[in-house]
């Protein structure tokens, strides 16, 4: 017979970029997207490839990978691994991943084995959806009943913002997201775009002259969403960890921050923005704990 837990097991995938800190201190089970370099390289992103390997074999070897959502039987042997009879799993937005779905299969499956696994779309990516699985985690710990923690993080859904810039344009022409002549132009007078992480989305909503100008806007975007609250903030970064440090310490000037994090950016969200992405997510708080 299953020796289960009382207390729910937590499950996240690894595109919401949670903290290692956080992992181990609440036990949260992470479940790795794939990296894929080519028919006979696919690894398991921080598990079987770091995060620096990747990011040399994609910046300075100039390999182009592609990613993929995690398997079924990857989460299903995570809801196993919680040793729980219940399971929160939050994952990345279903809108831009199958990775929602992935979860959903082996929840499925997870039922034949006694085991009630709760499925639970962030409708975000990195750690605007991180702040989700660090809110459940600490409600669960202090034994708040999940009903409560759902209506808790609907609130904390519908308050968070993710706004982000990139060094080059270069990468989101590679990943098709803008055209090769577009890219040329932007890099050549300097340009770069403000992209907003909404529900569901990741849209361009302006565009700054130079790497100042751009932290700058993400600052004031961020400020006009918090007001003076007080806030939970993460600056994510892809492979540009001194420069997403003192971006925190700037942040820190203009925002009542309470709780931060710097993230790096995996290969989900790195291989769509290239390296020198630079983003601010977070959320006001308000009546959470």
């Amino acid at each position: 017979m299953r020796e289960t837990t009382q207390a729910p097991g937590i499950v996240c995938d690894s595109s919401l970029n949670v903290p290692e800190s956080i992992l181990r201190e609440y036990g949260i089970v992470e479940v790795p997207a794939l990296v894929i370099f080519g028919p006979d390289e696919v690894y398991r992103n921080k598990v079987d490839i770091s995060i620096e390997e990747f990011y040399h074999r994609f910046v300075d070897l100039g390999q182009q990978p592609t990613t993929s959502q995690p398997t079924p039987a990857q989460f299903l042997d995570a809801y196993r691994e919680t040793g729980a009879s219940h399971v929160l799993c939050l994952t990345v937005t279903a809108k831009l991943s199958g990775t929602y779905n992935a979860a959903l299969q082996a929840a499925a499956m997870a039922a034949e084995e006694g085991i009630h696994v709760t499925v639970w779309d962030t409708t975000f990516a990195s750690m605007a959806g991180g702040w989700q699985v660090i809110h459940a985690a600490r409600r669960i710990r202090a034994g708040v009943p999940l009903e409560r923690i759902f209506e808790e993080l609907r609130r904390i859904r519908k308050r968070t913002f993710g706004f982000l810039t990139v060094d080059t344009l270069t990468y989101l022409a590679r990943a098709g997201r803008i055209s090769p002549a577009r890219a040329h132009v932007g890099n050549l007078l300097n340009i770069r775009p403000i992209l907003e992480l909404r529900s569901h989305a990741l849209e361009v909503i302006g565009q700054e002259r130079g790497r100042k100008r751009s932290k700058r806007a993400l600052i004031r975007l961020a400020r006009e969403r918090v007001g003076e609250r007080p806030a939970r903030v993460a600056v994510a970064h892809a492979n540009i960890p001194e420069e997403a440090h003192d971006f925190l310490e700037m942040c820190k000037t203009h925002i009542h921050i309470v709780e931060s994090y710097v993230v790096e950016l995996g290969p989900a969200v790195g291989t769509i923005g290239g390296p020198g992405l630079l983003g601010i997510t977070g959320y006001p708080v308000e009546d959470e704990v």
